[in-house]
């Protein structure tokens, strides 16, 4: 991940929050809810050979859920992140693609009926690494694997109503994945800008 792009992220966020806080609506939630995020994530975990990884890159996540409450919507998410980067060796570089997700179906809940909010939510996670050294590389050994696991996310964040339906906001990613193998106990944490409606 390119050190332009990750300053750039967090000033393109900045400027959309500080727009939207120029002209904030009151927060009405009483039924349908729908959202999409988009940010980054830096995301490790501890492989089969007991080594630690940390990598960084671009993360999404999609929702939907239903106000029984004007503070309070429960729902279900969809987290995904994922990298290509390269092991190092004697000659020639090895690509490495991992593929992590979360499904949880969780609470959002806004204190006061404002625009601060906390999710909470559990659910199954999935990974997926892929190692494809070239032919001519003997001492890293081609492999694929997949797992699934358990997933509990935290996400404390702020919105602003812009319209009479429709939030901008910023979140918080603190997501665990309980997978096993050589994605053993995934754990990611990042920021990320959020788009959400409400009927």
């Amino acid at each position: 991940m390119g050190a332009a792009w990750r300053r750039s992220v967090p000033a393109a966020l900045a400027g959309l929050l500080i727009a939207a806080a120029a002209s904030a609506e009151p927060h009405t939630r009483n039924g349908l809810c729908l959202g999409l995020g988009f940010g980054l994530e830096s995301v490790s975990w501890t492989d089969a050979d007991g080594d630690r990884n940390v990598e960084g890159s671009g993360t999404g996540n999609a929702r939907a859920g239903y106000a029984i409450k004007p503070d309070l919507v429960l729902g279900i998410e969809f987290w995904g992140w994922a990298k290509d980067y390269e092991i190092s060796t004697t000659t020639l570089p090895v690509p490495v693609d991992v593929r992590l997700t979360a499904t949880t179906i969780g609470v959002t809940y806004f204190p006061g009926n404002a625009g601060f909010f906390v999710r909470l939510g559990a659910g199954i996670a999935y990974g997926r690494i892929e190692v494809n050294p070239p032919p001519s590389v003997d001492s890293v050994a081609a492999d694929a694997e997949a797992d699934t696991g358990i997933a509990v996310a935290l996400a404390p964040g702020y919105e602003w109503r812009l319209t009479p339906k429709f939030a901008l906001g910023a979140q918080g990613d603190i997501v665990y994945l309980g997978l096993g193998g050589a994605l053993e106990d995934a754990f990611g944490y990042g920021l990320n800008a959020q788009f959400n409606w409400y009927w």
